[in-house]
């Protein structure tokens, strides 16, 4: 029998064939949906642990043309041909997503699928679905899941997932290690991050969240909470020695490390040894020496801002002193920064007795911009701030007793904020009433400023990236305050 070359040519009406040659692709995808999880022409089965499902059918041509491992298992040297698949490793209805991506290309990822369906979708080599995967995961990357996406990064060989979240940890590791998150980590990947360089965090902070987590590991296993089972845990997971413990302060030591009895006596003598002694960290065997990017803490004295290389005597800077006055400092910077603690130290001119209170006010507000190019005192920069958009961060009560006062602030201000203290003299004490006591200090000097930057009195050079701004006027209380350059 001959057949003509149109006959050839032309498919058949209403099939596959000719969905595909007119270009009816929603027609094909439709045919396909209709029969996703449906017994029609099903040819294989598949049956789950623990569901109350005898069958579950699908299509070996379409499973085999969307993943090779389907391909193999249906057509390979040796296909399986009989009886149901099982199925033990992946839910129903984790199965059931990936059916109605394969016929369809349909996909809704959510927080609760896509770890399941990443999974599945590496078991069978879905080159697409593993993709969508991680664009998803990369999409939702944040300082609250980083720690929990590094995890997974590492467990699913995602390299450019990986490579992103342990940045995100890097730069925010201020926040990530304050995050009930960080305290999911598994111990490999607890070390992986702790060995980093770049972590823009100060080493007693690093300490104090290992801590943290030692301790939560052994409420999990409901073992005692103590010295050696910190001590044996840290150890057996390779974590003791990744802690930059030789490069704490003599205070931070003793605050931290100490109580938490995580090392031996010879370890602790050691350690005192090299940071009480100059060059002797080196000789504390196997403890992380290094510091890392983040933990450098400058201490930026008030005088090299307002006298900047002046002596504060010369003529160019006359001192007035006034009766004990409130102090108001600002600071920000081009970029984000943690002030870790201010000293108090009033410029006394007349002394008096030495047992001084002060209060101590803190408050973030939102950053000064586009203020107008006009002679601008300080006291409305303070008003503006007192009186923008912020955020009460407290009060704190400090008796000055003669010497330099430190107060711990720990906060981190972002580009777009700035910190303001106002530091006012308890005039409820007696010393600070009129009469023969009366503290008399060093004032500020009044400058005005024309077109003040970013609405702020001083500009100093912290390094080569970061610049701060700072306002300050009133009595000369604050003598320094130590600041974090963050990445």
């Amino acid at each position: 029998m001959e057949y003509s070359q149109s006959q050839y040519a032309r498919p058949r009406p209403g099939t596959v064939s000719e969905s595909l040659e007119e270009g009816n692709w929603e027609s094909l995808t439709c045919r396909l949906n209709q029969i996703c999880l449906t017994y029609d022409l099903a040819d294989v089965f598949f049956s789950f642990e623990g569901e109350n499902v005898s069958h579950f059918p699908a299509h070996r041509m379409i499973l085999a043309l969307r993943s090779p491992v389907f391909k193999a298992m249906f057509y390979g040297s040796f296909p399986q041909s009989e009886g149901d698949i099982r199925i033990d490793d992946i839910s129903l209805n984790t199965f059931k997503e990936l059916m109605k991506y394969l016929y369809t290309d349909y996909l809704q990822l959510t927080k609760k699928s896509v770890i399941p369906l990443l999974y599945a979708a590496q078991k069978y080599m879905i080159a697409g679905l593993i993709s969508k995967c991680e664009n998803y995961l990369q999409d939702s990357l944040a300082v609250k899941n980083a720690c929990t996406l590094f995890s997974h990064a590492n467990l699913f060989t995602m390299t450019k997932l990986r490579a992103n979240a342990l940045k995100c940890i890097a730069d925010n590791a201020i926040d990530v290690l304050k995050d009930d998150d960080f305290l999911l980590l598994l111990p490999k990947d607890l070390v992986e991050i702790l060995e980093l360089d770049s972590l823009c965090v100060q080493e007693v902070d690093v300490i104090r969240a290992v801590l943290k987590w030692v301790d939560r590991k052994l409420t999990k296993s409901k073992n005692k909470i103590d010295g050696k089972s910190r001590r044996d845990v840290l150890l057996k997971d390779g974590i003791l020695f990744t802690m930059a413990i030789p490069l704490l302060s003599i205070d931070e030591f003793t605050s931290v490390v100490i109580p938490s009895g995580v090392l031996t006596d010879e370890e602790q003598l050691q350690i005192f040894k090299a940071i009480t002694i100059p060059n002797k960290a080196l000789a504390c065997g196997k403890f992380r020496v290094s510091p890392r990017k983040g933990g450098r803490v400058v201490e930026v004295f008030v005088n090299d801002i307002v006298y900047p290389g002046k002596n504060r005597s010369g003529e160019m800077y006359s001192i007035h002193t006034t009766n004990i006055q409130p102090e108001n400092v600002s600071v920000k910077a081009n970029k984000r920064i943690k002030i870790k603690s201010v000293t108090l130290k009033p410029q006394f001119e007349q002394p008096g007795p030495n047992n001084c209170n002060f209060k101590v006010d803190f408050k973030t507000v939102t950053s000064m911009q586009n203020i107008p190019p006009r002679m601008v005192d300080m006291y409305d920069c303070f008003e503006y701030e007192r009186n923008g958009i912020g955020t009460s961060e407290g009060t704190l009560n400090v008796k000055f007793e003669g010497e330099a006062c430190k107060l711990s602030i720990d906060k981190v201000i972002p580009e777009s904020e700035i910190l303001v203290m106002t530091i006012k003299p308890d005039i409820s004490n007696e010393n600070l009433m009129w009469g023969a006591n009366q503290h008399v200090t060093q004032n500020l000097p009044q400058t005005y400023v024309y077109r003040p930057i970013h609405g702020m009195m001083y500009e100093h050079e912290l390094s080569q990236q970061t610049t701060l701004y700072l306002s300050l006027t009133g009595g000369h209380l604050v003598e320094s305050f130590e600041v974090v350059e963050i990445c």
